[in-house]
């Protein structure tokens, strides 16, 4: 017989800040702090309207932290603490629930999914669930399925998709890490967001510039849509015609002229018109590198421009983010191994 003074104590020791390594909630100015179920509820309204919201143990003190913040087509939700049972009412959100601790039961479309942490993550449709937890702590990442299905058709290019294959995006599934197709992607998401953890820091910082938003829809298309995964050699690469050697110089022309903007990849994929997989065989066809590693390129490059040639009020920092570097940490370490020589180095030769 479990005792309440031993789920106490239990709870305790769980909700210790050193032992979690979930994102944004050690970020004071975006934690929110709820001592009631009701007031928790009211934090997290607008990614899931909460119908009822109880206590999975009355006994105990209530406690529990929010953060929630917008990321471009996303928004990231980060909760940690006391047990609860929950249902939503209808939302307009796709949302993919990943654990951090404990477990979580969901019952969505008469269909029930277990989500331990370690074992699974939770893709989730535009639909009411219930939850019952041992302990509130995950995060929720939560967008639009229209930008699922829109960014999973830019992936597949003129190959397209079938119909059908798009209905993923409107079915709950549980994702395995064991699966091969799924466990790199999942542990990515994770480290993405310990990333986005970072980049909050300090208060007013901007993680937009790296366009996190599309690198985390793309996994979760990844993740849903498996096929589109292959990277296997085209028969025909868009290098093999006059036509697409222009378009492809055209798209660097355009990415040169929008180096100080975030560039996704997916607006990269947009702009030309091909599929994933024919995008990153034209760059390593062309310049030995993904599309992505030619934008941090030449972004480096501007960069190395306008340390040597500074403007007023410019410092290492400052320069760093005007060519999508928002860590000053990152910028060094990126610019060192391009260079062999430090950002600081060249400011102040």
């Amino acid at each position: 017989m479990i005792l309440c003074s031993d789920i106490a104590g239990w709870m305790e020791s769980l909700l210790k800040p050193g032992l979690l390594s979930l994102p944004l909630l050690g970020h004071d100015w975006l934690r929110q702090t709820s001592r009631d179920p009701q007031a928790w509820a009211r934090a997290v309204a607008a990614i899931a309207p909460v119908r009822i919201c109880e206590p999975l143990f009355p006994s105990l003190a209530f406690q529990s932290d929010t953060a929630v913040i917008s990321l471009g087509e996303m928004t990231v939700l980060a909760t940690q603490g006391s047990a609860i049972n929950v249902t939503t009412d209808h939302h307009p959100f796709a949302q993919l629930m990943l654990p951090y601790r404990g477990w979580g039961v969901f019952h969505v479309e008469r269909q029930r999914f277990e989500n331990p942490v370690g074992d699974s993550v939770l893709f989730l449709p535009p639909a009411p669930m219930t939850l019952e937890n041992n302990i509130t702590c995950g995060v929720a990442l939560n967008m639009n399925p229209a930008i699922l299905i829109e960014t999973a058709l830019t992936m597949a290019g003129p190959e397209g998709l079938p119909p059908e294959r798009l209905n993923v995006f409107q079915r709950p599934q549980l994702l395995r890490l064991h699966d091969p197709n799924c466990g790199h992607l999942i542990n990515g998401i994770y480290a993405q967001l310990l990333t986005l953890h970072h980049l909050c820091a300090p208060p007013g910082s901007d993680p937009s510039a790296l366009r996190l938003d599309d690198v985390l829809v793309r996994m979760i298309v990844l993740l849903l849509v498996p096929e589109l995964q292959r990277m296997d050699p085209l028969p025909d690469t868009p290098m093999a015609s006059l036509a697409a050697k222009a378009k492809l110089e055209s798209l660097v022309d355009w990415i040169e002229t929008h180096l100080e903007n975030p560039i996704s990849l997916s607006e990269l994929e947009n702009q030309v018109h091909w599929s994933r997989r024919s995008l990153q065989y034209a760059f390593r066809d062309a310049y030995g590198c993904s599309p992505m590693q030619w934008v941090r390129r030449r972004r480096l490059h501007r960069a190395m421009q306008r340390l040597t040639n500074p403007q007023p009020g410019d410092n290492v920092a400052s320069i760093g983010r005007s060519f999508g570097f928002p860590s000053p940490v990152a910028f060094s370490r990126e610019f060192r191994r391009q260079y062999d020589c430090t950002p600081s180095s060249v400011f102040h030769a």
